[in-house]
């Protein structure tokens, strides 16, 4: 029987659902990872968190302190990347100064370190853990199905919960997430990466849960057996750069329920596409979802903190609306999102027009809409009904998302001016 090298076998697994691609276990991706490994002689991994495309979370049990963190391994790839920086950045900022305004809704980092493995060298981070995202509080709401239903109706009573989103709720969270944005640019960080995905819920409780409280909010780790592609079944295989088993990353409804029905608290987190600002635009590529990104981040211009602002826009009109995206299209593709943006605040800059191929399927050269009648003519920004939020109040979140979704990245007003301009009510109920 032949026995295949292991640099030749990163296409030979079957991904899992809940759980990251079994073809990046290769060399410069992840760390291969079983429970109750000890990294660092201090951190023992308990369970799964999450996983992206440059990392795994994990639940570990610091055994110096007792308490429970959340380590983040990098890929061996992303190591030397802007999220080193910028989460050393934070770290030492968190340590020195504790106390800066709006730091309480921003993950907190309290070590760092290296491993070595068969795929290289990794970057580590141990931060506080964090509960579901807020994404998946979203999707009880919106996602359409009777399980979705029924788990929205068993954390929301009826006197607390509309069709769509509870508003009061929403209002924190937009409050909280604006805090969270002026914080980091305060202290010369972009996060470039803003959507509900990186917004995580927070129960300050966990890190000193005892084990039997992590066993009933998190569960017993949800171990798969490896499976091997049909084609190379009989293939013998010696492959070091892949765990003997994969841990799927599931959210338990019981953690999300004592998150939501504590006090909302909201930490921004996860700064794979985030950098140190250093008061001049950055030609880097930052691949935020095309309905959260700004023209200058669509058309590949450099970037600088007001990226930012026109994704915090789209997010709070997200939150607030129920559901709506400022600048819509049905399956997140790049040329429908600009698209929008020219029917909702009129024709692109002139450098943006010349480079955006796709106009032509539906705009004369003066930006006026050509071809199908039925789209008609501008769309509405804020698409609020009144019975959701007052008329004066939507009015005034109007002229706000005006001053956020500028075309001209100078012309967008600062995070501290858009945490100057929410209403006083929503700041004070949001404090955790």
């Amino acid at each position: 029987m032949p026995i295949i090298q292991p640099e030749r076998l990163h296409f030979f697994y079957v991904d899992l659902p809940l759980c990251e691609q079994a073809n990046l276990y290769r060399k410069g991706g992840y760390h291969p990872v079983h429970i109750d490994d000890i990294l660092n002689e201090r951190y023992r991994v308990v369970n799964k968190l999450g996983y992206g495309s440059y990392a795994t979370v994990w639940l570990v049990k610091d055994l110096t302190s007792g308490r429970y963190a959340a380590l983040k391994i990098l890929t061996a790839e992303a190591t030397n990347t802007s999220e080193v920086d910028v989460l050393r950045h934070l770290k030492t900022i968190q340590a020195e100064s504790p106390d800066i305004l709006g730091g309480e809704f921003i993950v907190k980092v309290f070590d760092d370190f290296t491993v070595d493995g068969p795929n290289g060298t990794h970057q580590c981070f141990v931060t506080e853990v964090l509960g579901p995202h807020l994404a998946t509080e979203l999707d009880l709401f919106w996602g359409g199905d009777e399980d979705s239903v029924e788990i929205a109706d068993a954390l929301y009573p009826a006197d607390m919960k509309d069709d769509q989103y509870p508003i009061d709720t929403a209002k924190k969270m937009v409050a909280q997430v604006a805090q969270g944005v002026a914080y980091l640019h305060r202290i010369g960080v972009v996060h470039g990466d803003l959507h509900p995905k990186n917004a995580l819920l927070y129960f300050p409780e966990i890190e000193n849960w005892s084990d039997q409280d992590i066993q009933k909010y998190f569960g017993p780790p949800k171990k798969r057996r490896v499976i091997r592609h049909p084609k190379y079944s009989d293939i013998t295989i010696d492959d070091p750069r892949v765990p003997e088993y994969f841990v799927l990353a599931d959210t338990s409804v019981d953690l999300l329920a004592l998150c939501t029905l504590a006090s909302v608290h909201i930490k921004i987190c996860d700064f794979g596409q985030a950098f140190l600002w250093g008061n001049e635009p950055t030609r880097i590529e930052i691949h935020t979802p095309r309905v959260y990104a700004a023209p200058e981040v669509i058309f590949r211009d450099p970037v600088t903190p007001a990226a930012d602002i026109w994704a915090l826009a789209v997010l709070a009109h997200y939150l607030l609306s129920g559901g709506s995206f400022l600048f819509h299209s049905y399956s997140g593709i790049e040329k429908e999102v600009v698209r929008s943006m020219v029917l909702t605040l009129g024709k692109l800059p002139d450098r943006w027009w010349s480079k955006w191929d796709d106009r032509t399927e539906w705009f004369d050269d003066s930006g006026t809409l050509i071809g199908d009648a039925k789209m008609g003519g501008k769309r509405m920004l804020v698409k609020i009904s009144c019975p959701r939020m007052e008329e004066e109040e939507i009015e005034d979140f109007e002229d706000l998302i005006r001053r956020m979704v500028c075309y001209q990245p100078e012309d967008r007003i600062s995070a501290d001016d858009v945490v100057q301009s929410i209403p006083a009510d929503w700041i004070k109920g949001c404090k955790p």
